[in-house]
């Protein structure tokens, strides 16, 4: 399950760094906030499997400093973060939503790609 998530990892950086460039290249002027959008997506998802990680652990090795500390940083990161960046910082939506759809692109490929088990 590990490996999954890390290859969904690197798929998303991949395709990320993909549109980023074909977006500065063609002069659409969203390309850092397309960046934006895949950056905080990645970073949303890698938060999620550091916790997910630590809550499957068993109850004796669980640190819960740690998890409650990353809960706390994938909720900054989704709610403060970006409520400040959409407040202050000269954002375009759009591309900030190409962006943070990448990650679902990428999750969709990534199961596509996986194989198939047998049916018994």
């Amino acid at each position: 399950m590990n490996s999954r998530l890390r290859e969904i990892e690197r798929l998303h950086v991949g395709m990320l760094a993909v549109v980023v460039v074909a977006a500065w290249l063609s002069g659409w002027s969203a390309a850092p906030s397309l960046l934006l959008g895949g950056a905080v997506m990645g970073l949303n998802f890698w938060l999620m499997r550091q916790l997910g990680a630590r809550l499957l652990t068993p109850v004796r090795a669980q640190q819960p400093a740690l998890v409650m500390l990353l809960m706390l940083a994938k909720f900054a990161v989704l709610i403060g973060l970006l409520a400040l960046l959409f407040w202050r910082a000269p954002i375009e939506p759009l591309g900030f939503a190409v962006g943070a759809t990448l990650l679902l692109v990428a999750c969709v490929v990534a199961t596509l790609r996986a194989p198939q088990p047998a049916l018994s």
